[in-house]
């Protein structure tokens, strides 16, 4: 395993009587203990540290927080410096009465929709949509954005800089790379509808998991086709420059044919049917025997044939690295599903999922919810862009998972090679009953009575 970007976490005074101190000697852990012991606490405290969602801090009981990162860097959080943050909140009566009544959780949903919605267009659209949802539209939700407005005008007091500060350092501890969190589905549920959604609804817009909606993953499905169809056409278009450059200058001389050893048999195929209508049938079959036979006499006496063979080749290995990943994507959910797999049409550019019963399509919303999960998931990680790497944080992912599933998720996450950072925290056995059990260790190995009591 890879050594952490992330050295270690303590929480001072967990609950008033417990100090904890995690160590992260690798960039895997799984916490495992029973209910009661604060798992779920602990790992709510990283997560809202590392999204540097400072004022959630602020449901916890806690007296300091330290983060600390390799190069030796650290970053220490009081809860009195929490408590003067929201203390801000506070000062306005029409926040404190929506937090008194339907809680602090649900208004920083609130503020989130309300930073990233971005023009007065926007954030119209916004208010009028909490203003129609039947459990915010008690709040003059329009008023509630006005000090939103004010809040984030008055960013250079002493309490915001020092959490700015916070933030800088977090930012360059962990290197650009993206958080995911999966909380516990009861807790999902629960904060979903005391804001009056459904489960299908996506409420949280940071970056984070927090209901698995399969209008997410649709749209996941329809960018890495639309992706791939533009790099096609793209390509083609200066393919036709370059041709034209190449017939009137004769700039190139492609004599060897060394370029036909970069595609695959099976790629051939793929390849003519992205073409479409642009080269006719029969002018397909003639290409798909060139290529096929790999050599390099029948083509190179024609210069031209072999620059329009060489340029095709060029357009598709640029796909191929988003073709892979939706092969990864789809052979690991394929492990998780029973009657249906998920189907990657390469020639069509189509990610859809069919029933092994009867060959039809299954729509997204018609998975069960443990099905949605996993390809919620996956479609996350393996379907980002090339470069993205993820601190992934699970909250007892058993709770949601049949016991097969629980032994391969971990692993299938990790496999990805876009994992950067794991720590899950659980209950059960089954979740590290596989090559991870040496990452598997006790919460209350790291737990020891606190120095100062303060409950």
């Amino acid at each position: 395993m890879n050594t952490s970007n992330i050295k270690s976490f303590s929480v001072q005074g967990l609950f008033g009587t417990d100090d904890v101190h995690i160590p992260f000697d690798e960039n895997t852990k799984i916490l495992v203990g029973e209910n009661g012991l604060g798992k779920t606490q602990v790992l709510n405290l990283f997560y809202y540290t590392l999204k540097r969602n400072f004022f959630r801090l602020g449901e916890f009981s806690f007296d300091k927080l330290i983060l600390e990162f390799p190069q030796g860097n650290f970053i220490e959080i009081s809860k009195d410096k929490v408590n003067e943050l929201i203390q801000e909140l506070y000062d306005h009566p029409v926040l404190r009465d929506f937090i008194d009544q339907v809680g602090y959780p649900q208004l920083e949903m609130l503020r989130n929709r309300f930073i990233q919605s971005k023009g007065n267009r926007r954030k119209f659209l916004l208010e009028a949509e909490l203003e129609y949802n039947f459990k915010s539209s008690k709040f003059p939700i329009h008023l509630i954005f006005r000090v939103f407005e004010k809040l984030e005008m008055n960013k250079d007091n002493k309490s915001n800089l020092f959490f700015s500060n916070c933030e800088k350092e977090i930012e360059s501890g962990i290197e650009g790379s993206e958080i995911m969190y999966f909380p516990t589905y009861r807790r999902v549920e629960e904060d979903l509808y005391n804001l009056g959604y459904s489960d299908d609804e996506l409420l949280n817009q940071e970056n984070t998991l927090i209901q698995f909606g399969m209008d997410d993953v649709q749209k996941r499905f329809n960018n890495i086709q639309n992706t791939i169809d533009r790099f096609l056409k793209e390509g083609f278009s200066q393919m036709s420059s370059e041709i034209l450059s190449q017939l009137i200058e004769d700039e190139e001389d492609v004599k060897d044919s060394d370029f036909l050893k970069n595609i695959e048999d099976n790629d051939v195929e793929i390849l003519l049917s992205r073409v479409g209508t642009r080269i006719s049938e029969q002018k397909k079959q003639r290409i798909s025997e060139l290529l096929l036979k790999k050599e390099a006499k029948p083509i190179a006496k024609d210069n031209s044939l072999n620059f329009f063979l060489k340029k095709l080749i060029e357009i598709y290995s640029s796909q191929k690295e988003l073709d892979n990943s939706v092969k990864l994507f789809r052979d690991v959910c394929n492990k998780y599903l029973i009657n249906k797999k998920v189907f990657y049409d390469e020639s069509a550019i189509k990610i859809f999922i069919k029933s092994e019963r009867n060959s039809s399509d299954i729509p997204l919303n018609k998975l069960s919810s443990g099905e949605k999960q996993i390809i919620s998931i996956f479609s996350k990680i393996y379907l980002s862009e090339g470069d993205k790497r993820f601190i992934v944080l699970f909250d007892e992912p058993e709770l949601s998972l049949s016991m097969p599933w629980q032994k391969q998720l971990l692993p299938d996450i990790l496999n990805s090679g876009k994992c950067e950072f794991l720590l899950a925290v659980t209950h059960s056995p089954f979740i590290f009953d596989n090559e991870l059990d040496k990452y598997a260790i006790g919460l209350d190995e790291y737990v020891k009575p606190s120095q100062v009591i303060t409950a």
